[in-house]
C-alpha cells in the first residue's frame, strides 16, 4: 500500500511535532471519535459508531497511560481522575448506548484540548493557520500567559513536584 500525500504529510507532522502538539493532536482525535460515534448512532449505524467509540476509548487510555504515576503528585492524581472519568463515561456509553455520556466526556476532552491549544500557542507550536482559529479573547489575554521556563512540554513534565501552580485543574 502506497501512502498518499496526505498520509505522508500527517506522518511528517507527527514525527516533527513537539510533545505538547502531539498531546493536542491526540485530544483532537478523541473529540473527533466522540463526534463520529454520535453521528453514526443518530444515523442508526451501530457498528461504525462502536468502532469510533472504541477509538476514543483507546486514545483516552493512551493519555492515561502517559501519566507519570511514579511521581505520586496531587496533579497526577487529579489528571488521572479526569481521564478515568472520561474513560468510564465512554465505557458506560458503549454498554448503554447513551449519547449523553459521550457528550459529557466530549465536553471534558474539549476543555482539556483548549488548555493544550493555549499552551501550544504560547510556545509557538501552532502554525499561522491554526492561530487564526483561536478566538481573539484567548489570543490577547496576557494574564493567562505562561513564562516559557515554567511551561511543561509533556504531561509527565507537568506532573513533577516543581510544576507551576498555574497548571492546576481546579477552576
Amino acid at each position: 500500500m502506497n501512502p498518499t500525500a496526505t498520509d505522508s504529510y500527517f506522518e511528517t507532522q507527527v514525527l516533527t511535532a513537539p510533545p505538547q502538539k502531539l498531546q493536542l493532536m491526540l485530544l483532537d482525535a478523541a473529540i473527533r471519535a466522540c463526534r463520529s460515534t454520535r453521528e453514526h448512532w443518530r444515523a442508526g449505524e451501530n457498528e461504525p459508531g462502536g468502532e469510533s467509540l472504541l477509538q476514543a476509548q483507546q486514545i483516552v487510555g493512551q493519555l492515561l497511560a502517559a501519566l507519570d504515576f511514579e511521581s505520586k503528585t496531587e496533579l497526577v492524581k487529579k489528571v488521572a481522575g479526569v481521564y478515568l472519568f472520561v474513560y468510564r463515561s465512554l465505557t458506560e456509553a458503549a454498554l448503554q448506548r447513551d449519547e449523553q455520556k459521550i457528550e459529557a466526556a466530549q465536553k471534558i476532552l474539549e476543555t482539556e484540548r483548549e488548555t493544550w491549544r493555549q499552551l501550544c500557542e504560547k510556545l509557538g507550536s501552532l502554525s499561522p493557520d491554526q492561530r487564526e482559529t483561536i478566538p481573539s479573547s484567548s489570543r490577547n489575554d496576557e494574564s493567562r500567559s505562561f513564562p516559557p521556563s515554567s511551561v511543561p512540554l509533556f504531561p509527565s513534565d507537568a506532573l513533577s513536584p516543581t510544576a507551576p501552580a498555574d497548571l492546576s485543574l481546579e477552576a
